[in-house]
């Protein structure tokens, strides 16, 4: 099997996909289409979560297979640097690390972290563009995510316990070293992406001078304008050749444009910033130690 000599293990919705867009330009790196086949957190498995939408989405994206996994580096041409973009690897730290060291033990893993608060927000977000997620209170929705999680929903529905950083990082840490476990910030990624994307060039051993465009908006979530524009969206990604024949007709920019113009954000609310900021507390300020780095801000 191809042994992918780097990862991206997430964080979900902690900026990954612009990550990944971004590094898909380099002519040295190959990222495998898609950029989730969540192998390494389902490899072996048969996976049938039971959240809504789950069945037409995570339950048909897993390759759990090894075989059509090391199909996606089919492509790949040479390239210096191969891996892929699964966030579900940090997250299912238990199940990936052994697969991992099965079938990449020499990988070099990369971790983006966002403000685990604002990552849940953006997730619950996530979940209602995509027209799954039945309550529109966000309290409501953290009241139910233990039974939601007792009851099988996939790990985008998980909107606090994702964001528990340090206890996930360390499972790598004591696994692999510190060595091999890269950990970077979204905040740095927006502050300065030539600065960072350097830094990750440097670790995956390719060119860091290539000239990055930006990727665009990338991957916005928020409340659907239109819930009936929305499901349509919907059945297109979930739908093998209408995807392809939409891929195929109109530019990903095109596409982007109709899917974020029917997004409203609105705002996380002082209440439920202050509600997560106890949950977070202890592990933010641990990751803090962890990284050497001072994450107070996160906690404003």
């Amino acid at each position: 099997m191809t042994q992918p000599n780097f990862l991206i293990i997430g964080a979900a919705r902690s900026g990954t996909t612009a990550l990944v867009r971004y590094l898909e330009q380099h002519p040295e790196i190959y990222i495998t289409e898609p950029k989730e086949p969540h192998f390494w957190a389902f490899a072996g498995k048969t996976v049938n979560f039971q959240g809504p939408g789950d069945d037409e989405e995570i339950n048909k994206e897993v390759v759990s297979d090894p075989e059509k996994y090391q199909g996606l580096y089919a492509g790949m041409n040479g390239a210096r640097a191969f891996g892929d973009g699964s966030v579900s690897t940090m997250y299912y730290a238990d199940e990936a690390i052994p697969t991992i060291k099965q079938y990449a033990p020499d990988a070099k893993l990369i971790a983006l972290l966002r403000n685990p608060i604002d990552r849940a927000w953006s997730s619950f977000l996530y979940t209602h563009a995509r027209v799954h997620e039945p309550v529109k209170d966000f309290d409501k929705a953290l009241d139910l995510e233990e039974k939601r999680i007792a009851d099988n929903w996939h790990h985008m529905w998980h909107y606090t316990r994702v964001g528990f950083y340090a206890e996930q990082l360390q499972k790598f840490y004591d696994a692999f070293g510190r060595d091999r476990v890269h950990v970077f910030l979204a905040d740095d990624l927006r502050a300065d992406s030539i600065a960072l994307l350097k830094d990750v060039c440097r670790v995956l051993e390719v060119n860091p001078e290539f000239e990055f465009q930006e990727p665009g908006d990338v991957n916005r979530s928020g409340v659907p304008k239109s819930r009936a524009l929305a499901k349509a969206i919907n059945v297109v990604r979930g739908n093998s050749m209408l995807r392809s024949i939409a891929v195929n007709l109109t530019p990903r920019s095109f596409r982007d444009k109709i899917r974020y113009s029917n997004l409203h954000r609105p705002k996380l609310q002082p209440e439920q910033r202050e509600r997560l900021r106890e949950v977070y507390r202890e592990d933010i300020t641990k990751l803090g130690e962890m990284l050497g780095r001072d994450l107070s801000d996160w906690l404003k």
